[in-house]
């Protein structure tokens, strides 16, 4: 595991839903092509290699915008912990700059834990960039609160991707 600073996103969610089946969700690209990313975009899953080592390719895309997104996954364990780096790339899955105007940093790293009681997972997101500037940490830390509602509306769409599940 990467040595993490106190600083950065937290973010913690409830499902409906036992803790091996959200685990699940992270770990098939089936499923994350049916729920990742932000509210109104559609995913077209380019590469998934769901192993330490491994990355998740994609491409998101709405009214016209395209992004390209890459995971490089650095610590898996079964089902409770996904640790991995984000970072924005290139149709080649070359990492690359933020389509937004901003210093944004290359590489995020998030963990994500899972734990459950009673046949709810809690889920808790924990990221912070790495091998970022000065600046690039403190745009992050200042855009806190639109990455809250970005995982929101996409954490949103894995709760109705997981209902989906039990119909």
């Amino acid at each position: 595991m990467i040595d993490q600073p106190t600083q950065g996103l937290k973010i913690v969610r409830h499902f409906n839903a036992p803790q091996d089946v959200v685990f699940e969700a992270f770990a098939n690209a089936d499923a994350m092509g049916a729920w990742w990313g932000p509210a109104g975009m559609s995913i077209l899953v380019n590469e998934f290699e769901f192993i330490p080592g491994g990355k998740f390719h994609y491409k998101l895309e709405a009214n016209g915008q395209i992004m390209w997104g890459l995971f490089r996954y650095v610590s898996i364990n079964r089902p409770d912990m996904i640790e991995f780096i984000s970072s924005f790339s290139d149709e080649q899955g070359n990492i690359c700059t933020s389509p937004f105007p901003m210093d944004f940093p290359l590489e995020i790293l998030n963990i994500i834990t899972l734990t459950e009681a009673d046949g709810r997972t809690t889920l808790t997101l924990q990221g912070h960039p790495v091998n970022a500037t000065a600046a690039q940490e403190q745009t992050y830390a200042s855009i806190k609160d639109n990455m809250q509602q970005g995982f929101s509306g996409t954490f949103d769409k894995l709760d109705q991707y997981l209902d989906s599940l039990n119909n």
